[in-house]
């Protein structure tokens, strides 16, 4: 765009004063920002803002829910630090360079990151108050932990001897009628989800533990439920006029009277519902009529009754009918819904015992989880959320940390608020806990309601629609709301506005995670589009039940675009689940049309990752056939069938190995996998992971496959096997992982993007295909156990087939109607992804026209009228047969040969030997590295601790052994290991430089620290071993180094050795932290074998 035009569209911006406002670092803002309207632009903006106020960068704190978002927001804000392109960004240059900051060489001290990212921050500084050990690694979740805690939590009934315990986990196992696979399956989800009760479930656990009362936990759970009901009827009352309620109370109790049964006058939940019922059907939609089954009896014209009853018969039915033409025309239907489902919070007996061993058993589950992490030494993201909340608050009172980062964090900016989770609503306020709204700090969070698409990652509306009606407790925040349009075409959004004015409405709801429709303006006059162009097409088919011919349509509609607009425009096809995409692709294929697949493959569905899996199951499991089967009928070995027989007729892989009654073809194949798995063996002094990937090798596995993908998803195999081996290998944790990953397609040169609308989440593309709308979006789900977390509490309802909780099924119609909504908002998402097109498409088995009540098809049905419809004639298209797949297995006869390089090493590349030299070979270089690793480790933690403690005993000779074992050491090295691992590190504490170097009171004192810098247009990432500032003011990087020198090696030697072989490395460290700071620098290399400390330049 070019600057007048630029000028020209920021002088129709309708909201720029609003921005403005809002960028401003005085004020704390809430903005709601529809899509489109340039989010990013504004964070930006307001953080270079604050850069001119603050003294520090640190003192912001910027929050997004990606990593991707968080590095793409750093970049544009080093971007305009590095070449300014506005006034202000000139202005936060000026003051780094004012104020030394240096951000272009270290670029690290801009804290923008994602939330995750910063809880760890914040518990590697407060390991103890955290409860936390540094040494673990963090997942997103962690099924396979969940999973065994909840074997682990019923294994106790035969483990342990304590009679209370056991009864205990009997009473719990008896909610799932003795079934423990049901069991544990219910509970492991529990753990999965448990920041959804966590939190109200401690209340209870405090008062179990301080001996109250079962009784009185009841009274906790009915009232939860029963204001939870009163709050929706609160609601309900709110939004009827006194005139109405009034006719509504009068017909109900005619209808009563006539009926004869109770009508309280609306003091009971049965009145409501009585109400409810009255003007809805059982399909929840408003009567045409009544008759004498809703009370109101007909008007007889033979033998009628007195005068007066016939009139009074009419008069009613024509208040009826004025009332539910009011109530229509006024929008209560989903009040009217709610009224016919409300049902009594009181729990039954038959529950009550269900209630309380649940209550006593989820402490004794959450001990076992607590137990799992420490075993696997690594957590999920809720248990690092929760440990970050203990290193801020502990007992209600911020804690040093807590008071410490008010004094450094003085603004907070949050990007797609609306995706915040309680816990992490939760972490935020902690953070914020000893603010006040005179202390000068600021809260600013963006983002759109309309686009909040993540509960099934426990993302919470509420939460924004609260803060944006009522701000925060220690912050004034002021809501705002944008309306710009900056990426779709004028004709498009005004098309957007007139659908989704429907679709989402006027009416917000908090309780059903309801958003009222906010209309956007145009502000993008550059997409200059032809007159006959449709921004926005709906296209039904009917007669399609397999969706072969919206396939078609849909390879039109993509060649179509390609004449139209030219090869140049982005297309997208964008799907609500990935499971139907085959019949797309196939289509594709035969029409010549490329497409790249964003995370739509699953990584374990790849032809090369099944084959790699079946590999390490076989490799593992000697006596596993069906891996075993899966490997030779794999392209690495492609036995025949008749040769797959013969090898059934065996039980373990040795006999299978061994077996010579094959084909001549097949005893060959069987030969070269013998030899090489037999070679594998021998290895095992290498990783699990360097064994694998080197007898898949062998096999010619790089060679087997003909997709130019499957060496990348290979590559990723193996980096998740080595993930999986971490603190011992299993396999269910190899699955595990492998079945949330997707495969990378390379996808060059592709004429569309595939997707799921929750991957296209904040990109937009020119022309977007919304295809199979007309498929159930949300599946049904009945689980043992529901609860919700409300205001704080817990309300939890179980499913008892034999005793059915009437408040079970209300809690799961309830989650339907924000299931509902939410997929409003999925739909929202898909359209608004456009630039200039959206062709969305719809098919139907039959004729009729009606689409599934659950998909997203359904709430475009009021646009049906003006849709184009394919009729069964028209769609008569035969489909193609289905073509079998080529079966490929690699020449018998091939034979691996270990690459060598091609080219030969210039001399001046070449290091001279000294005579005394030794060349490690490569199992004494495996050691080294993993001795390096583990010795390196251990000094990270000693220089945490008192040096004069007790800083070994047996369990971290354990934790040695297992690291050990994990990096693939055997039985033969790891006593020698061990044994070198304990000399390097007491000499190090024998040694008065040593331990003045891990003396933890020095100023500023780090170990494992990483540094950013820029140097020649690149950035550059450093890890300092240790470094600190002594008493002098001089600030030390030391790295320590493991190796081991012949005794014959003299101390002038090894310095000669360090200079030659480390000035230039920690050089480079030096010129970063000079960089930082204005202080003179000392640079040591210190080896903990001998041990000797080197001085080095520092320039």
């Amino acid at each position: 765009m070019s600057d007048s035009m630029l000028k020209a569209a920021i002088a129709q911006v309708p909201d720029q004063q609003v921005r403005d406002e809002v960028v401003s670092p005085k004020g704390s803002y809430i903005v709601q920002a529809p899509a489109g309207s340039g989010k990013t632009t504004l964070l930006v903006t307001r953080y270079l803002n604050l850069l001119c106020v603050v003294r520090q960068p640190e003192e912001i704190l910027a929050i997004t829910f990606t990593d991707k978002a968080a590095k793409e927001m750093k970049r544009r804000v080093l971007s305009q630090l590095l070449n300014p392109t506005s006034e202000i960004a000139e202005k936060a240059l000026g003051r780094s360079e004012q104020l030394g900051w240096n951000i272009a060489l270290n670029s690290q001290r801009l804290k923008i990151q994602t939330i995750d990212s910063f809880a760890y921050s914040l518990v590697r500084r407060m390991p103890l108050e955290s409860q936390l050990s540094l040494d673990y690694a963090s997942l997103e979740t962690a099924p396979t932990v969940y999973d065994d805690a909840a074997v682990e939590f019923f294994e106790l009934m035969f483990a342990d001897k304590q009679d209370e315990l056991v009864e205990t986990i009997v009473k719990v196992l008896s909610i799932f009628d003795g079934d423990v696979s049901l069991g544990q399956r219910v509970l492991a989800e529990m753990l999965q989800r448990r920041h959804d009760w966590i939190k109200p479930m401690q209340t209870i656990l405090t008062a179990l533990r301080d001996g109250v009362a079962s009784d009185r936990l009841f009274e906790q759970l009915e009232d939860t439920r029963n204001t939870y009901v009163e709050q929706l009827l609160n609601t309900i009352r709110s939004d009827f006029d006194d005139d109405l309620l009034k006719r509504c109370r009068d017909l109900c109790r005619y209808a009563a009277h006539n009926k004869d049964v109770f009508f309280g006058d609306f003091e009971h939940t049965s009145d409501w519902n009585f109400l409810g019922k009255l003007f809805l059907t059982t399909q929840d939609v408003f009567r045409k009529s009544v008759n004498v089954s809703q009370g109101f009896p007909p008007c007889p014209y033979r033998d009628p009754p007195n005068i007066h009853q016939i009139d009074e018969r009419a008069r009613q039915k024509n208040i009826w009918l004025q009332v539910v033409d009011e109530l229509q025309e006024k929008d209560y239907l989903d009040s009217l819904r709610v009224m016919k489902r409300l049902v009594s919070g009181e729990i039954a007996d038959s529950q009550r015992e269900k209630f309380d061993s649940l209550c006593r058993g989820l402490p004794i589950l959450l001990q076992k989880l607590n137990s799992v992490f420490r075993q696997r030494e690594y957590i999920d993201y809720p248990e690092l959320n929760f440990a970050a909340q203990r290193a801020l608050t502990n007992n209600g009172e911020p804690t040093d940390l807590a008071l410490a980062l008010d004094y450094r964090i003085s603004h907070i900016l949050i990007d797609e608020y609306q995706d915040t989770s309680e816990s992490q609503f939760d972490f935020f306020e902690s953070v914020m806990a000893s603010w006040s709204p005179e202390s000068g700090n600021t809260f600013f969070a963006v983002g759109d309601p309309m686009q909040s698409i993540y509960r099934f990652r426990h993302a919470n509306l509420q939460l924004f629609q609260r803060t944006f009606k009522e701000g925060l407790p220690n912050v004034h925040v002021h809501a705002r709301k944008l309306s710009s349009n900056f990426r779709s075409a004028p004709a498009l959004v005004k098309s957007v506005n007139t659908v989704f004015e429907h679709v989402l409405g006027s009416t917000e709801n908090t309780n059903y995670s309801a958003v009222a429709f906010a209309e956007s303006s145009p502000a993008n006059y550059s997409i200059k589009l032809d007159d006959d162009v449709q921004t926005m097409e709906l296209l039904l088919i009917q007669n399609d039940a397999t969706g072969f011919q919206e396939a078609q349509e849909v390879a039109k509609r993509i060649e179509d675009i390609q004449k139209k607009f030219g090869y140049e425009d982005s297309i997208a096809l964008l799907v609500s689940a990935r499971t139907r995409l085959s019949t797309y692709f196939s289509v594709f294929q035969d029409r010549g049309i490329k497409w790249k697949g964003v995370d739509i493959v699953k990584l374990v569905d790849a032809p090369v990752v099944q084959d790699l899996y079946s590999l390490v199951e076989a490799f593992n499991e000697r006596r596993s056939k069906l891996a075993w089967m899966s490997v030779f009928r794999s392209p690495l070995c492609g036995l025949t069938l008749p040769d797959l027989e013969k090898l059934c007729e065996f039980e373990t892989a040795e006999e299978m190995l061994a077996c010579t009654k094959l084909s001549e073809q097949g005893d060959k194949l069987l030969s070269r996998v013998r030899c090489e798995f037999q070679r594998t063996l021998l290895e095992s002094h290498l990783t699990f992971r360097s064994q694998i990937e080197r007898l898949w090798y062998r096999l010619g596995g790089n060679l087997a496959y003909f997709d130019v993908d499957s060496l990348i998803n290979a590559e990723r195999f193996f980096e998740l096997l080595e993930s999986a081996s971490r603190g011992g290998f299993r396999l269910d944790e190899l699955w595990s992982k492998i079945d949330t990953e997707y495969v990378s397609e390379s996808g060059k040169d592709a004429d569309v993007e595939v997707m799921t609308i929750h991957k296209a989440k904040g990109l937009e593309f020119d022309h977007v295909l919304l295809v199979d709308t007309n498929r159930r979006t949300v599946a049904d789900s009945h689980p043992l156990v529901h609860w919700l977390n409300y205001q704080r509490a817990l309300l939890i309802a179980f499913n008892d087939l034999e005793n059915p909780d009437p408040f079970y099924q209300f809690l799961l119609d309830e989650e339907k109607i924000r299931d509902s909504n939410e997929q409003k908002r999925l739909l929202y998402v898909a359209i608004t992804r456009a630039k200039k097109t959206v062709s969305v498409y719809g098919r139907f088995k039959d004729e009729k026209q009606k689409p599934d009540l659950s998909s997203l098809l359904k709430y475009l049905e009021p646009f049906f009228d003006d849709a184009t419809v394919m009729s069964p004639e028209t769609a008569m298209i035969e489909e193609p047969e289905v073509k079998s797949k080529m079966l490929f297995r690699l020449d018998p006869a091939f034979i691996w040969s270990e690459p060598v390089p091609d080219f030969e090493i210039d001399e001046s590349f070449k290091l001279p030997i000294e005579a005394d030299a030794t060349v490690d070979n490569p199992i004494n270089f495996q050691l080294e590295l993993v001795l390096g690793n583990l010795v390196h480790q251990e000094l990270h933690r000693i220089s945490r601790c008192d040096l004069n403690s007790e800083l070994f005993d047996s369990n971290r000779t354990t934790s040695w052994r297992n690291f050990l074992q994990s990096e693939g050491m055997t039985n033969e090295d790891i006593p020698r290991m061990l044994e070198r691992t304990a000399r390097q590190l007491e000499n190090v504490l024998a040694d008065e430089k040593g331990r003045f170097i891990l003396d933890r009171d020095h100023v500023d004192a780090q170990s494992e620290v990483s540094y950013t810098g820029y140097f020649k247009g690149e950035i550059q990432n450093v890890i300092v071993d240790r470094t600190f500032i002594d008493e002098q003011g001089i600030r030390w990087i030391v790295d320590y180094k493991t190796t081991a020198f012949s005794p014959t090696k003299k101390p002038e030697d090894i310095v000669k050795h360090s200079r030659q072989n480390y000035q230039t490395q920690l050089s480079g460290y030096a010129r970063i932290l000079q960089a930082i700071e204005d202080r003179p620098v000392k640079c040591v290399v210190y080896y903990t074998d001998v041990p000797l400390m080197v001085e080095l330049e520092s320039e």
